[in-house]
């Protein structure tokens, strides 16, 4: 996120801030237990460390009235080199839900090196559409869609620039967007906590905050465990004060709220909270947080791994997929600079695709189609670059 500049005083004029309203009974917040106002605060760091320069993960533990919970920081700092933008299902563009692992891991064999993500905005439960807008690369995904309600984005300019608002700032600003997501409501404003949602049922939550110097972080309460009741919506409103915002939106929450990321010296992004759910929910989107350069190729083998299964790097014994699953397979090129040629024999219950590549790592996915019968085979062959021979390897079904 390069020469991010604060623009709140910019915007503060024009934004009118928005009744932060608990829309009970949809995504995740019909809650079930109900808590007295909170009246004093007692936060302790558990852990911090960087997950690369320039964006920092904390862990806390918070204690309010005597009830314990514990909640995630992501925290960018102005010019860090690392991007934010959404994400949707698969990493395209196409309405519908996936975890916000499985998003960032898309995002991964497409070229991006994703270093941590977290749940996004709020949707239609039955058709994964998002409330609001949705701009990635400056080129407008989805735009707002829902009646009735406030209209209000976060994002950045394609200087770098923080934006938020309601439709005025969006109408004045969309065509220097870069990057945008919808909220649902906004918690504070000039520093001062603007939530009118009086209710004092606890949640899990997820909000983003702009600091005084610039800097964006996100925030992940978890809720609904004994280990961690959550906030409500006031209570979350406060927490970004104390965090140093002096502007913040809530996104989704409940069951929604999810953070990954990849610690230092690990391949892999694994959820670093606890999902409300008892595991990770599909969502329409989420925020990705790119690091500069490329994705290794044992990262991008993670990625693969975590969303194909076994990554196989011998295309020449004998494969058995269940039908409706893949196998991933990993291709090395080792002399010149084309991608390999991998293609099957016959189409009629099994199809290859071409899934990325990291370096000279290859990835191409074999899948058994629905109601292959058991089986049923066909010839995967496969040909690198600057080898004359072809390899060839059995697949079946079953």
């Amino acid at each position: 996120m390069k020469k991010k500049r604060w623009l709140a005083a910019l915007l503060a004029a024009g934004m009118v801030a928005a009744q932060c309203v608990l829309p009970a009974g949809e995504n995740g917040f019909s809650l079930t237990q109900q808590v007295s106002a909170f009246t004093s605060w007692s936060i302790q760091q558990d852990a911090s460390r960087p997950l690369v320069s320039g964006l920092t993960q904390t862990e806390y533990s918070y204690t309010v009235n005597g009830v314990s919970s514990r909640y995630i920081t992501l925290t960018l700092s102005p010019d860090s080199g690392v991007t934010l933008r959404p994400a949707m299902p698969s990493d395209g563009v196409s309405v519908g839900r996936d975890t916000v692992r499985d998003m960032a891991n898309s995002a991964v064999l497409h070229g991006d090196n994703v270093v941590a993500a977290i749940n996004g905005d709020m949707y239609n439960i039955n058709t994964g559409e998002p409330w609001g807008v949705v701009i990635q690369n400056g080129d407008l995904i989805h735009g707002y869609n829902v009646a009735g309600r406030d209209w209000l984005f976060f994002g950045f300019t394609k200087d770098g620039e923080v934006v938020y608002g309601d439709k005025s700032v969006y109408d004045q600003k969309w065509p220097e967007l870069e990057q945008a997501m919808g909220l649902h409501c906004v918690l504070v404003e000039n520093g001062v906590n603007v939530c009118t949602d009086q209710s004092a049922t606890r949640a899990p939550r997820t909000a983003v905050g702009v600091k005084k110097d610039g800097t964006v972080f996100f925030l992940a309460a978890d809720g609904r465990q004994d280990s961690s009741i959550g906030l409500s919506l006031t209570e979350l409103a406060d927490l970004m004060i104390k965090e140093g915002a002096v502007w913040a939106g809530n996104l989704d929450g409940g069951g929604s709220t999810t953070v990954v990321s990849r610690e230092i010296g690990s391949d892999s992004l694994t959820v670093q909270n606890t999902p409300s759910d008892g595991s990770e929910r599909n969502v329409a989107n989420c925020w990705l947080f790119v690091a500069s350069g490329e994705p290794t190729a044992a990262q991008t083998e993670a990625a693969n791994v975590e969303l194909y299964g076994k990554v196989v790097s011998d295309t020449t014994n004998p494969v058995s997929i269940q039908p409706g699953k893949s196998y991933q397979f990993r291709m090395t090129v080792v002399a010149g600079s084309n991608p390999p040629c991998c293609y099957l024999e016959s189409n009629e219950y099994f199809e290859v695709v071409y899934t990325g590549n990291s370096g000279r790592d290859y990835f191409y996915k074999v899948t058994a189609k629905e109601g292959a019968p058991s089986g049923a085979s066909t010839v995967l062959y496969s040909v690198l670059p600057g080898q004359s021979g072809v390899k060839q390897c059995e697949v079946r079904a079953g």
